[in-house]
């Protein structure tokens, strides 16, 4: 689908103003969007538990270098999780008159994250920092999958098509 034709589809008398067409190319980036930020969370956790385990509270000597490192790694883990926030609260406040059942999928993904992680004896930092937005991008994708799912097994058994719903699964 191109912009124009997203645009034209926008315009048409057919669509509501609450729908918004082109709605996968939102769903998408907010995946695609988290998925980058959970790698910044993760790297920044997993360098934190290195660094705490291998210096035990004493000075690393690696002098201001690393210090700055450090701070500026700080301001992006920062940033990251800012930008997460935003793009599953987006993603979930979209989806939720659409899938009615995308809370339990979270729950069900992030419960078992969590399990996982403590199985593995992971400390709280990276469960939390770590493993938790891969969960959520996880459950960000699997709602949208088993949805698309649902309508398409629903068309092929009743024969109807609702087109708006259709067309991601024609793109």
């Amino acid at each position: 689908m191109t912009p124009d034709t997203c645009s034209s589809l926008q315009n048409s008398e057919e669509s509501n103003e609450d729908e918004v067409p082109c709605g996968w190319a939102f769903e998408t980036s907010e995946i695609a969007m988290g998925l980058l930020c959970s790698i910044v969370t993760w790297k920044y956790t997993v360098m934190n538990e290195l660094r705490q385990s291998s210096f035990h509270g004493q000075h690393d000597g690696g002098g201001n270098n690393v210090d700055l490192r450090h701070r500026l790694f700080t301001a992006a883990m920062l940033f990251s999780c800012l930008v997460f926030g935003i793009s599953v609260s987006s993603f979930w406040h979209r989806r939720q008159e659409k899938d009615s059942l995308q809370s339990v999928i979270y729950a069900v993904v992030l419960a078992a994250a969590v399990v996982i992680g403590h199985g593995l004896q992971a400390s709280a930092n990276l469960i939390l920092l770590g493993y938790l937005p891969w969960a959520t991008c996880a459950a960000m994708a699997i709602s949208i999958s088993a949805h698309s799912l649902y309508r398409w097994r629903y068309a092929a058994e009743t024969g109807l098509v609702d087109e708006e719903k259709g067309q991601i699964l024609l793109v």
